[in-house]
């Protein structure tokens, strides 16, 4: 549910005429999701996907611990819900002048692959979107996809830029969930070290990319707040954030309200940066 900001700034992109102006878009779990909405130029019909109460339900629900659904049914809502919401969304994607980089993680190397290559209808681009933001555990089964088996981005790479950076790119534009000084960090106490056993299950590279995933981020966050810093480096990398002092929604947020209101500080993000 935090991608509800990033979901506000790509709405903000939207209204500033700015979204076709991109070469490529790659994504992390709800970063892909909210870049399909951009890309294809639906962004306004992408949005209730986040706020709309009865869709929140329907995405994600802690009753469902013992039932068929997973709590987190992203199948249900890119399948059926996306589709219900804006006609003809993946045929609109496949289209778009935008390239369209979704990552996700191999479950058995527990490396952040780059989907992109494997899209070549509208089946497998539904699988990609979904293989990117399957979370495990609580979202279900490994997505197959060509032989291979994939679980949620935001394990390998919840930053993607590395793989615009290795496919050449040289100007990118980082819209980002987090506020500044908000890291991630590597688990800790009981729940950590339940959820890395558990994790352990799937596949032994996922349950180490679990345990790394603070330093690998904290590296990514160090490099980043350095061009922060020095904005004549190559590549060129701009970061927007949600402003210090607005609420960002949990992974798991239930409050409709907090999601309303991140996605607004998203969005106004965003055009507070362009008036800049």
């Amino acid at each position: 549910m935090r991608g509800a900001v990033s979901g506000g700034m790509a709405l903000g992109l939207h209204e500033l005429g700015l979204a076709e102006r991109f070469d490529a878009a790659y994504g992390s779990s709800a970063g892909a999701l909210n870049a399909m909405w951009l890309i294809s130029g639906r962004a306004l019909d992408g949005m209730p996907t986040w706020t709309d109460a009865e869709f929140g339900k329907d995405l994600m629900s802690k009753r469902r611990i013992f039932g068929e659904r997973p709590i987190v049914d992203m199948k249900t809502m890119i399948e059926r819900n996306y589709e219900r919401v804006s006609p003809g969304l993946f045929e609109a994607v496949l289209a778009a002048d935008t390239e369209f980089h979704p990552l996700a993680t191999d479950v058995e190397s527990g490396l952040a692959v780059d989907l992109h290559d494997q899209i070549t209808d509208r089946e497998s681009l539904i699988l990609a979107a979904r293989a990117t933001s399957n979370l495990p555990l609580i979202g279900g089964p490994p997505v197959p996809l060509n032989g291979s088996r994939y679980l949620d981005a935001g394990l390998s790479a919840a930053i993607p830029f590395q793989a615009a950076i290795d496919d050449g790119a040289t100007h990118l534009l980082l819209l980002r969930s987090r506020k500044s000084g908000d890291v991630a960090t590597d688990p800790s106490g009981l729940g950590g070290r339940l959820t890395t056993r558990m994790l352990g299950r799937i596949s032994p590279a996922i349950r180490a990319g679990y345990l790394t995933r603070g330093r690998r981020e904290g590296a990514d966050e160090e490099l980043l707040a350095r061009h922060d810093r020095e904005p004549g480096l190559t590549p060129s990398i701009l970061s927007i954030r949600p402003p210090a002092d607005s609420p960002v929604p949990s992974r798991l947020e239930s409050d409709m309200e907090v999601v309303r209101t991140g996605l607004e500080a998203g969005r106004r993000a965003v055009h507070d940066t362009f008036a800049e």
